[in-house]
């Protein structure tokens, strides 16, 4: 670091204190009341639905998908 205004010490000490800032500001906003918040919405929204039409028809794109590769080759 050439920088004039500060000598290379006091910057890294600046530098390890902003990280030691960042560091918990983010673990006490993620560990808490905020977490507990996002995870249950994320509960409410994780309702799996599959098409039952879709579900039958897979192995059959699979089966078309693999002849097509084997006719390829």
């Amino acid at each position: 670091m050439h920088v004039d205004t500060m000598s290379p010490t006091k910057a890294w000490t600046l530098f390890a204190l902003t990280v030691v800032f960042l560091y918990f500001k983010n673990w006490m906003q993620y560990g808490g009341k905020k977490l507990k918040v996002r995870g249950a919405k994320m509960l409410k929204n994780k309702k799996l639905n599959y098409n039952i039409w879709m579900l039958w028809f897979v192995p059959f794109i699979i089966l078309g998908l693999a002849y097509i590769v084997f006719q390829a080759t």
